[in-house]
């Protein structure tokens, strides 16, 4: 198992990348050209703002108290690694290759590197043993009804769009300017964080001992990618893009700033324990 320095180091080293990456694509420099349209062109610069803003320090946050010996250290990392896993293939997969022009593809390496790193991150994070706060039965299922709150969330947000492919109907519009990094989305959102929400959930009512750490992965990420679905409504808004909608990214904003607050109550109990302790793991 990867040590606690480790992890520290492995979560200051995310930070660096992170950041670098929203540097280098459309937000700063633009030395990353994605094979983009132009309404995610505005999904891409607000993405990398709340990588740089909010997902990067996080991480270092995580990194000074992993590598202080604080148990509450590699559980927030997981809220940055679970976001890079979640959205660096969308930098790699999404863009449309045949039909757009750009460069992305010249920093595959880069973007493997840094997806591997968060991957390694994560699952070293998940793997340790300390004891998690609260650890009483009312405060697991508390978590297991907000889980299901957030897959059921996800789900109604995509079953529009659903039902326009299935039906063959008019298409999203999202669909319609990428369509690769909208099915890239989908099935991230709804083959991934759906059915881990939902099965996290169902652990976490049973008493499983591993449930309460992967829940404050999916806590992690649930406080960062809201924000930047919000981040990107309002930069389409500002844009005046043609997919602009003032109405919804007033409504998403406020979906994001609640699930940040909820996520720092939840995070809350880790803060009161200051240094790590061992304990066997329960099946």
């Amino acid at each position: 198992m990867m040590t606690a320095r480790g992890v520290g180091w492995g979560l200051m080293a995310l930070a660096v990348g992170l950041a670098a990456n929203a540097v280098l694509g459309p937000l700063a420099t633009g030395t990353i050209a994605y094979r983009y349209g132009s309404p995610m062109v505005g999904q891409g610069i607000a993405v990398d703002a709340v990588a740089l803003f909010l997902v990067a320090p996080a991480a270092v946050l995580a990194a000074v108290l992993t590598l202080r010996g604080q148990v509450a250290g590699p559980v927030l990392g997981t809220g940055p690694a679970a976001f890079a896993v979640y959205m660096v293939p969308q930098y790699v997969i999404g863009p449309e290759y045949g039909r757009l022009p750009g460069n992305n593809e010249r920093f595959l390496p880069f973007h493997l590197a840094l997806f591997v790193l968060a991957a390694v991150l994560l699952v070293a994070s998940l793997a340790r043993r300390e004891a998690l706060p609260p650890d009483d039965r009312r405060s697991d299922r508390r978590r297991a009804w907000i889980l299901f709150g957030v897959a059921a969330f996800v789900l109604i947000r995509w079953l529009p769009g659903l039902a326009a492919l299935v039906s063959a109907s008019t298409p999203d519009a999202a669909y319609t300017d990428n369509p690769t990094a909208y099915l890239v989305i989908a099935l991230l959102d709804l083959g991934l964080v759906v059915p881990a929400c939902v099965a996290v959930a169902f652990a976490l009512r049973r008493g499983a001992a591993w449930a309460r750490r992967s829940a404050y992965a999916l806590i992690g990420w649930f406080a960062t990618v809201p924000v930047s679905v919000a981040a990107m409504a309002v930069t389409a808004v500002v844009r005046e893009d043609p997919q602009a909608d003032r109405g919804g990214a007033i409504g998403l904003v406020a979906v994001a700033l609640a699930f940040l607050v909820v996520a720092v109550l939840l995070y809350r109990p880790l803060l009161t324990r200051r240094t790590e302790e061992r304990v066997p793991v329960a099946a």
